[in-house]
């Protein structure tokens, strides 16, 4: 017996019931999601392989009905076959609901998002950062909104300069301003285009997290490794979560990203409180200097106050 076939058996002798039916087939398939991610089932893993040994024991036989209806999707991720049909989406083709999403997204006329910083300890334990941002995006400029416990830091504006784009940021602690210019757009800054990235990657999704609750609204979370898009991934996953009624994202959530200097922390970066429909005002992006304020990097700004 191999490992995947040891762990099924384990898994079939603890199913709570023997007769199978729609409630149990439910309950069923979430236990199986949850236990047997991707990297537990081998992409050589066929459906015949899987029946042949969920047979092997007699409790296994019990619920073999509805185990059986499993698919493994080779180098992708384990659906629920008919999940469209019973309402849920997310069981279905990503290919066919992952358009709807880019639909929407693409006719967004602003978003707000709130982002957090969060240190991982080698304990495990979390630490949330005092310091944290507001994001305002549209369909061509964002603005930062960067927050020390209550207090507001700094406003960053990003709006076009041409072909590139002008970065304005006012100091509010060291009353300076700086103003810089990017080439290209902003890009992969902007938490629509980072949702629609998600998005385009669900069909490699690595897990289904199934279905929680996140700041009231019932939602459902998929998470996909680092590997499938980075060349120096690490231990690095994203979460993304959505809204099982709107399908639009809820939260994202970048976990084990290395800490400069101590390798045995790792950071998380949560995106949330997303609003699809803030009704941002005309001047939310146009940048302004507080009268007084002083010109200079802020690096520049606090080494000559220390020097002081």
């Amino acid at each position: 017996m191999n490992d995947n076939e040891r762990h099924i058996e384990e898994f079939v002798k603890d199913v709570p019931f023997e007769t199978p039916d729609d409630k149990h087939r439910d309950l069923l398939k979430k236990r199986l999601l949850s236990v047997y991610p991707k990297h537990r089932l081998p992409s050589t893993v066929h459906t015949v392989e899987i029946r042949r040994t969920i047979m092997k024991s007699r409790t296994a036989k019990l619920t073999a009905a509805a185990v059986i209806a499993i698919v493994v999707v080779v180098g992708g991720m384990p659906f629920w076959p008919g999940g469209s049909d019973t309402g849920k989406w997310w069981l279905g083709p990503p290919a066919a609901w992952g358009q709807e999403i880019l639909a929407e997204l693409d006719a967004l006329k602003g978003v707000t998002c709130r982002e957090q910083t969060v240190l991982v300890t080698p304990d495990g334990s979390e630490h949330t950062s005092s310091t944290w941002n507001v994001f305002y995006v549209s369909s061509d400029s964002y603005r930062r909104d960067i927050y020390d416990g209550d207090v507001l830091r700094e406003t960053q504006w990003y709006v076009p300069d041409g072909d590139d784009m002008l970065q304005h940021s006012v100091r509010f602690d060291l009353e300076s301003y700086f103003t810089n210019t990017h080439a290209g757009s902003f890009g992969d800054y902007d938490p629509v285009e980072r949702m629609r990235f998600y998005v385009g990657l669900m069909d490699e999704a690595d897990r289904l997290l199934g279905e929680d609750t996140i700041d009231g609204i019932q939602c459902v979370g998929f998470e996909i490794s680092a590997s499938k898009f980075s060349s120096t991934p690490g231990q690095r996953t994203d979460c993304i979560w959505f809204d099982v009624e709107t399908k639009m994202p809820v939260r994202i959530e970048h976990h084990g990203m290395p800490v400069t200097d101590h390798p045995d922390e790792t950071i998380t970066i949560i995106q949330d409180q997303f609003d699809y429909n803030p009704g941002l005002s005309d001047d939310t992006f146009v940048p302004y200097t507080p009268e007084g304020f002083v010109f200079g990097h802020p690096d520049d700004i606090q080494a000559a106050r220390e020097q002081e």
